[in-house]
């Protein structure tokens, strides 16, 4: 009894720092869905989006990983019989992300470097789930997959082979491309990570969490105790919401270590630019469902037939987004990857 109650605290405790570790390198490599369609827009290159590809196979290569040699299995994750609402839902949120300025990853990043303006990003997000579900959103016919984690499965196995071929290599790229003369806790502290750095660090500690939390993210935590209300789902785990805590914590101790934490409040306008972004964001993420964090870490990962069409709805709203309030407003976010860092003007 004893042994388990220890084993049980272990695993909180790894977990709360693994999800510490996932929002400071998040925050440190500045991963951001709307800024990956910018660089597209921008410059005709897709290094941020190949990021998050890369983050993908992490997170698959890590759950497969856990679930093989150890008792934990990813839960089912939540889906709906029509495609359609996970393509306007997509859509939506992607719209909402460019608004926004940020998409569920940077929203907290920001939030973490003290911009108060995403405060509004999520109450206008929550007030989104409430909005789908006030209006009948709660009547959508939702199914559970499981994780496609199955080692008896003849095609994971012959897909696990390039898989881990694939982590070795890149692993052993990035270990022979770090800079030289510097140990590990100098090479943890370093202002910018590379994107292929976030994608391993983002993967490693969330495919460890998918494994053994299921959908724990925070778009994913917030829809589940907003649904509540509505008696829809029950009220999410403590643990979901520690870890979220444990993020956050990731995030602002990377702003502070690198001098990047200013407190600041948009104008009305700015309130009221994040709260309708936010709005819109939530609105999609309660017909995907979950945000853009939800699909890259768990739900693309585990081979949902939704997932994929959902990102590329998101990817093709953001698109559309900046594109029209670039030709209304002649603002235009513009970004840079060379190296495997960016730079955004």
């Amino acid at each position: 009894m004893k042994l388990g109650i220890v084993l049980v605290v272990l695993i909180y405790y790894a977990s709360f720092l693994l999800a510490g570790l996932l929002g400071f390198a998040a925050h440190r490599a500045s991963l951001c869905t709307v800024k990956g369609v910018a660089e597209v827009l921008s410059t005709r290159r897709a290094y941020m989006l190949a990021s998050f590809a890369k983050t993908v196979l992490w997170v698959l290569a890590i759950t497969w990983l856990v679930s093989w040699t150890s008792p934990f299995r990813p839960m089912a994750l939540i889906g709906y019989e029509s495609a359609l609402a996970s393509l306007a839902g997509g859509f939506l949120f992607g719209v909402g992300a460019a608004v926004n300025q940020g998409c569920a990853f940077s929203t907290l990043n920001r939030l973490g470097s003290g911009d108060a303006g995403m405060l509004a990003t999520v109450i206008g997000f929550s007030a989104g789930i409430a909005g789908v579900f006030g209006a009948g959103g709660a009547e959508l016919a939702a199914l559970e997959f499981p994780g496609l984690a199955v080692a008896g499965e003849t095609w994971v196995i012959v897909l696990a082979v390039p898989l881990y071929g694939w982590a070795l290599w890149e692993a052993w790229t990035l270990w022979r491309r770090r800079p030289a003369g510097l140990g590990f806790s100098q090479l943890m502290a370093l202002p910018r990570y590379r994107l292929s750095t976030g994608a391993v660090l983002l993967g490693l500690s969330g495919g460890v969490l998918y494994a053994l939390h299921g959908s724990w993210t925070y778009t994913s935590t917030l829809g589940l105790g907003v649904q509540s209300l509505f008696g829809a789902e029950k009220m999410p785990p403590l643990a979901n919401l520690m870890l979220f805590v444990a993020v956050m914590i990731g995030i602002i101790i990377s702003a502070l270590q690198r001098d990047a934490f200013r407190l600041r409040a948009p104008g009305i306008a700015g309130w009221l630019r994040h709260f309708g972004g936010g709005l819109m964001m939530g609105a999609g993420a309660a017909l995907v469902p979950g945000g853009n964090d939800v699909l890259i870490l768990q739900a693309i990962p585990a081979l949902l037939p939704h997932a994929v069409l959902a990102y590329g709805a998101i990817l093709v709203g953001c698109a559309v987004a900046l594109v029209v309030m670039g030709r209304v407003t002649g603002e235009v976010m513009r970004l840079d990857c060379s190296g495997d860092l960016c730079t955004q003007d």
